[in-house]
């Protein structure tokens, strides 16, 4: 259990580092990511975003604990390349598309699309940024 207090005492310093644009950016996602609770016991969509932030979450504390030469930027951009690229591809394939494209018309519909298009493209953006981190590392 200390290692896991230690872990995340570690991800929280790390992070208190960060520019004020990191640290707005990341704010960003947070609520967008935690925002898919209004509509996950009805949306599974909503749901793969759900489980985006959670795997994130613990991926920076297990992995921190288990590791803690490692960077919390380091484990982010790893646990974000390799949990968050499928989610996007799961949550927009032609299936899934499909089927939101015929649901019915409601408020709540209409609004779990335009979250889903804003999560999609804050999840979509991140990936990017963590790309260009991970091949940075590499050249």
């Amino acid at each position: 259990m200390d290692a896991i207090r230690e872990a995340i005492a570690a991800n929280q310093a790390d992070a208190a580092t960060y520019s004020a644009g990191v640290r707005i950016w990341m704010g960003v996602m947070t609520v967008a990511f935690l925002s898919s609770a209004i509509f996950a016991l009805k949306k599974p969509d909503a749901r793969w975003f759900l489980l985006a932030m959670l795997s994130n979450i613990a991926s920076l504390v297990l992995v921190r604990a288990a590791c803690p030469e490692l960077s919390r930027t380091m484990i982010g951009t790893v646990a974000h390349l390799v949990f968050w690229l499928p989610i996007l591809v799961i949550v927009w394939r032609p299936s899934a598309r499909a089927a939101r494209r015929q649901a019915h018309a409601s408020l709540f519909n209409t609004a779990f699309k335009v979250w889903l298009v804003a999560a999609s493209a804050i999840m979509a953006t991140s990936l990017v940024l963590d790309a260009r981190t991970a091949l940075s590392w590499l050249i």
